[in-house]
């Protein structure tokens, strides 16, 4: 549903989402700063949940609009959490690689093929970190274990990639590449410079809180979840290596490829 209401703009499968992990917390007495600081998986900050609920945007689905809502009225944020849920402003890092730009690009470039790239993890602190890649021509998912979410990280994933790719491959099926505007991604011109200093790929981001334009990478990460689901550890799950990560990869699916020069063969067959 994307609301009328300002400053709504949320699916109704987002919506249900968020009151699957606050409601029941709410009734064990949680407070709403308690359960945004432990869940870092809703994705919303403490002020926006508090607006949400104050617009009756959960209403129909749960109680959550019978909340009290007179510390939101009468609460100001610690100068910490000010700090840390003030509105991200765009950067220049964004100039020219807006989702406005990547669509201009790719209908001037229909033979360019578009990858789509984020990151999955259940702790922000100590993760582990699942650098994930949609390659949309292929419909194939592929993913590679990170130590840490830097944007540092995400070049080395990148590079790594283009390894297990070689060039020609990297250039075909990710010339280019959508993400979103995570912190760990603000290194475009990095993430666009292969290792001897041309040029590989062409980056862009997505719109703030909109997901959907990146939405077959999204539905792949509903899979992987499946898997390794949040509000778990995943380490004591098994996810400790890149073989583990590879393996539940396995389990999600297995697509072929058609094109030109590789009718129907196997995408894991490509990388090897």
């Amino acid at each position: 549903m994307k609301d009328s209401r300002s400053g709504v703009n949320l699916t109704s499968s987002e919506a249900q989402r968020l009151v699957d992990i606050i409601q029941p917390l709410t009734h064990q007495g949680q407070s709403i700063d308690h359960i945004v600081t432990h869940h870092p998986e809703l994705g919303v900050c403490e002020k926006t949940l508090y607006n949400y609920i104050e617009e009756g945007v959960f209403s129909a689905m749960s109680d959550l609009a019978a909340i009290s809502l007179r510390r939101q009225v009468s609460r100001k944020l610690p100068k910490r959490r000010a700090v840390l849920y003030k509105k991200r402003q765009d950067h220049r890092y964004l100039q020219g690689r807006l989702f406005s730009d990547d669509q201009a690009f790719c209908q001037a470039h229909p033979d360019v093929f578009v990858m789509q790239m984020d990151t999955v993890y259940n702790d922000v602190v100590n993760g582990p970190f699942i650098h994930t890649f949609k390659f949309l021509k292929s419909g194939l998912l592929f993913a590679l274990l990170q130590p840490n979410r830097t944007t540092a990280a995400m070049v080395d994933g990148l590079n790594l990639l283009e390894v297990i790719l070689g060039r020609s491959l990297f250039q075909i099926y990710a010339g280019i590449l959508l993400t979103d505007r995570g912190s760990e991604f603000e290194a475009p011109v990095a993430m666009e410079t292969a290792q001897d200093g041309s040029q590989r790929t062409h980056v862009f981001f997505c719109n703030s809180m909109a997901a959907g334009q990146k939405g077959s990478l999204a539905n792949n990460h509903i899979e992987l979840r499946y898997i390794l689901p949040k509000a778990t550890d995943l380490r004591a799950l098994g996810l400790t290596c890149q073989a583990a990560l590879n393996l539940a990869l396995s389990h999600i699916y297995s697509a072929g490829i058609y094109d030109s020069g590789h009718e129907n063969a196997s995408f894991w067959g490509l990388m090897i």
